[in-house]
Order: C-alpha cells, then structure tokens, then sequence
C-alpha cells in the first residue's frame, strides 16, 4: 500500500510540490540536493480511518536543477533516489492469502533505486505585484521497477501534469512577507483499465527576517477523481487479481500534508535549508507521520546570464522552497 508518497518531489520528491512563481534571471539558475527521511506509522482507508499495517522507513537523496532560457521562460530537471524498508507483520504477497508468495521488497530491508524523472517548463506571463506562471511537468520513469510492496519505490508510471503558479510579496502590509501556490491538474498512464486523474495544490506562506533567514509554512493537497477504494473490513477482496497486482497504482488517493521550515542564506548565492512536515488527513494511501529534508541550493550563473548580473543571486523562490515528501506516488 504505497499510495502517493515527492522533492517537493519535488521529488518523488511523489508527489511534494514546488511553488515557483519566481524565476531566476536570463542565464541563471540554482543547484539543488537534499536528503529527506521519511516514516509512515499508518495506512488510511476509504473514510480516513488509520490503521496499523507496519511501518515504512524512506531515505531519499534529491538533485533539482532549474535555469532560466530568458526572464520569462525556466526549464527544471529533478532526479530522486529512494530507499525503503517496511517493518511489519503484512507484507504484500503475490496470490492473496498466502504468506509463502511474499514479495521482496517487504523482507524488513532496505531496497533503493533511482526513481522518475521530473521535467517542467514554467513561463511568467505577468511580472508586477502578482506573480503568473503556468507550467507543464512531465515525470517518467527512469527505469522499471517492482511497484507491488509497501517498500516499493514508486509506481512506475508515466504522468503529465498541467497548471499554473501564483505568487505576491504582501506589502506594503507586510514588506517582509510572501504568499505562493500551485494548482495541477495530472493525467497519469493507464494501469488495470484505470487512468488516475488528480488535482494538486500547495499554498505556502513565508516571511524573511533578514537577508540570511527566512521560514516559511505550507500545505499540499492531493485529490484522486478516480480510482480502487481501500474499504475497511472488506479490502483486498473487493479487488481483482489484476487490480490487486497494481493496487497501489490506481488507487483513488486523498492526502492532505502540512509542513514548516527555515532557509539560511550563508551568502549572495547559496542557502542551506531545513524542513519538517507529516499528513493530517488522507484516503487510500500511507500515513507520513514525519518527514524531516535537510539540503542546500546553489546558484550558478552562464556566460550568457553574466552579461545580465556579476553575481548569480539566490532568488526568492529557491529560498522559499518547501518539501513535504519526496516519495510521491
């Protein structure tokens, strides 16, 4: 039971959001990497109820890299690598009700491997107080891999999401204080005759106290239109074998996230980060009872974006980076 677990995502960081109404200057661009751990204490059902199925224990490693094509147009390449461990006395197996066709993934060790690409495109269409950037995202799998366990990766499926980023400093108000959100709308590849359709947002609300440290506090939402219910009391066997097989990938999730961090700027271009967040609601997928992300971000600048600015400088949005989950499935 995976469900969705994503860098800001990013990744997987899967799928955490990045608000990014913010781009960098022509030429210029940022460098990412962070490490996240993850634990999921409980598996929600179709009404929300939290049950004990085991645990699962994530590490993730994460490497973003975005750079600006002009002022207005910004391309973005993410890369995870997960690795899970699930603990428990319910390790999915291949035929139901036979203990002796456990899968691998869920023996109490850890197994890791690179997850899904992540590409999007973002354009600004507006450049004064409200920040307006629509974007397209795709994310593919780098490879196949085993997509039944509750340690499994990922989902091994192919998604494309479309929607837009709005963000506002809030003065002259509040002048040291911003607001950012995404809303995507995700068309993800067909499995056992169903093609999971999804809406995503995150909102996020941060302030700077000085040119070195800022925090921010966010929320992710994620809403499944379509998709296998887990019932309480009658899941799995209101499933086919087909739709068991792949469970985890059609299944109609529900997860509401919160999260906070801090962003330390140790100077003009690179800032180190700390965050922490967990679920406080969902359906049809895990639990994150705490997720903790450490990293930094570098910006680098081109031949070209030299022409524009001496110094590459770390721009508001990457120091308002906030990821909740970089196992998103």
């Amino acid at each position: 039971m995976t469900g969705l677990k994503a860098f800001a995502s990013l990744i997987l960081l899967p799928s955490c959001l990045l608000s990014q109404a913010w781009l960098s200057p022509q030429g210029q661009g940022t460098f990412s990497f962070f490490y996240q751990y993850g634990f999921d204490r409980y598996h929600f059902y179709s009404k929300g109820e939290a049950l004990d199925k085991g645990h699962i224990f994530s590490h993730a490693l994460l490497m973003d890299v975005d750079y600006s094509l002009s002022d207005r147009l910004a391309v973005r390449l993410t890369l995870p690598y997960i690795d899970d461990k699930y603990e428990g006395a319910s390790p999915h197996v291949l035929v139901r009700g036979q203990p002796a066709t456990a899968v691998e993934v869920d023996n109490g060790s850890y197994h890791g491997g690179i997850q899904d690409f992540r590409f999007d495109v973002r354009y600004n269409l507006s450049k004064r107080k409200l920040m307006l950037t629509p974007f397209f995202q795709a994310i593919i799998p780098s490879h196949g891999y085993p997509t039944l366990g509750h340690a499994a990766i990922g989902t091994d499926q192919r998604e494309y999401r479309m929607g837009v980023n709005v963000g506002r400093r809030l003065d002259p108000w509040l002048p040291k204080a911003y607001v950012q959100g995404q809303y995507a709308f995700g068309f993800v590849q067909e499995v056992a005759n169903v093609a999971p359709k999804r809406s995503y947002g995150e909102l996020q609300l941060g302030y700077l106290f000085s040119r070195h440290l800022s925090v921010q506090g966010s929320t992710v939402w994620t809403h499944s239109y379509n998709g296998i219910e887990w019932i309480n009391g009658v899941y799995p066997n209101n499933l086919t074998d087909e739709q068991w097989l792949n469970h985890d990938r059609i299944s109609r999730a529900e997860l509401l996230d919160v999260g906070g961090s801090a962003t330390y700027s140790v100077n003009r271009s690179t800032g180190m980060f700390l965050g922490w967040g967990r679920s406080l609601f969902g359906a049809n997928t895990h639990q994150r009872a705490a997720v903790v992300t450490i990293g930094f971000t570098k910006s680098f600048s081109t031949r070209a974006g030299e022409k524009s600015s001496a110094n590459a400088l770390l721009p508001a949005s990457k120091q308002a980076l906030v990821c909740t989950c970089a196992k998103t499935k």
